[in-house]
């Protein structure tokens, strides 16, 4: 009794009789004589394959390839100069019939190398560590816990291994403002005040800041906000109002320093509002008002006390000079007369003496 076996071009059989590898078989028609035949068959299109020992005994050792990749290594095979299939650590086999077929292998010490669309789909996602880093940002590298190097702007790709678990904190580099809005504070006079504050900083350190702090607004806000109580209750309303850049000035005593200590710069930092309760309000207006209206009373009787003066020197002249008198009235004559159609002068005969030249009267005699 005899049976027909058909092997395709891209298959390879291992024939078994009675559970016993028997003979390995390659492409085309195969006829066995007898009973109890059973068959191993391979794609050989699926590169990497499995065999017990004692079967790939059987397997010509031209057919297939063994590697065996150690743990900082990685294994590529291309088939027609395309990635196929990815290789962990461990031993491998694959069909090397195709002479096309061609293993590469990576050491993941070294850096990744440039990946096309076709690598990068062929690598489990799990290997690599894909990171970006913006132009405004910059990149801490991290192995194993502890700090590598700093990033530069740019895309980065890094092995992932249980030997060497790599972590890229990205720090955005750009300024921030922090405002520190709604702080209810009492001044050294006891009066309820609302401020608020503007920090504008900049990451001077950026592992310092990494390592040191968790949340960067956060410390910001605290170290502004602990400052600006401890000037309000040392200072009066007036002193605060009139103080304003005192005020300033002791925020960026106090606040630059704490925050250089974690790797921050502090570009400005100043008071936004100061915000009084209504009844306040009231009262600073009446003082205010009274306060202009007093400076208003002292301007008029400055300005009275001027004018008297002026009044006494002119009467004083005046008194010295008769003439000026005299002129003086036929001036305030003339300008009346320029208003009305007749002026009409009465006097007796001194008085007409004092407005008339003495020649003119003589002549009338």
């Amino acid at each position: 009794m005899y049976k027909i076996l058909q092997v395709k071009f891209n298959e390879r059989v291992v024939l078994f009789r009675g559970h016993v590898p028997l003979r390995a078989l390659g492409p085309g028609r195969h006829w066995l004589w007898g009973r109890n035949y059973s068959e191993q068959r391979w794609n050989t299109d699926e590169l990497v394959f499995q065999a017990r020992p004692g079967v790939r005994q059987l397997l010509p050792s031209e057919w297939y390839a063994q590697v065996e990749i150690g743990d900082a290594q990685r294994g590529i095979l291309y088939k027609d100069g395309r990635p196929v299939v990815y290789l962990r650590p461990g031993v491998h086999r694959y069909w090397s019939i195709d002479e096309s077929v061609r293993l590469r292998l990576m050491a993941v010490t070294d850096d990744v190398p440039a990946l096309t669309d076709e690598l990068e789909a062929v690598i489990p996602k799990q290997e690599l560590l894909d990171a970006k880093v913006e132009a405004f940002q910059t990149g801490l590298l991290y192995l194993q816990q502890s700090f590598v190097r700093q990033l530069a702007p740019g895309r980065y790709r890094f092995w992932r291994t249980p030997e060497s678990k790599p972590e890229v904190v990205v720090l955005d580099l750009r300024r921030r403002t922090v405002t520190v809005a709604g702080q209810d504070l009492m001044t050294k006079d006891k009066v309820t005040l609302r401020l608020s504050l503007a920090v504008e900083v900049g990451v001077s350190d950026a592992r310092r800041v990494c390592e040191t702090l968790s949340d960067l607004e956060a410390t910001v806000y605290l170290a502004t906000q602990l400052a600006a109580r401890d000037y309000v209750s040392s200072v009066t309303l007036d002193g605060l109002l009139e103080g304003r850049d005192a005020f300033n000035r002791h925020l960026e005593q106090e606040v630059v320093p704490k925050l250089a200590q974690v790797g921050l710069t502090v570009e400005s930092i100043g008071v936004k509002d100061i915000i009084l309760p209504g009844e306040m309000k009231t009262l600073l207006n009446r003082v205010i008002e009274a306060e202009k209206e007093a400076a208003a009373n002292v301007i008029l009787r400055r300005e009275e006390v001027a004018a008297t003066r002026s009044l006494a020197n002119t009467a004083k002249v005046m008194a010295e000079q008769p003439i000026l008198l005299r002129l003086k009235e036929l001036d305030a004559m003339k300008d009346i007369a320029s208003r009305i159609q007749e002026v009409r002068v009465v006097v007796g005969a001194d008085g007409l003496k004092s407005l008339l030249p003495a020649h003119l009267l003589d002549g009338e005699h």
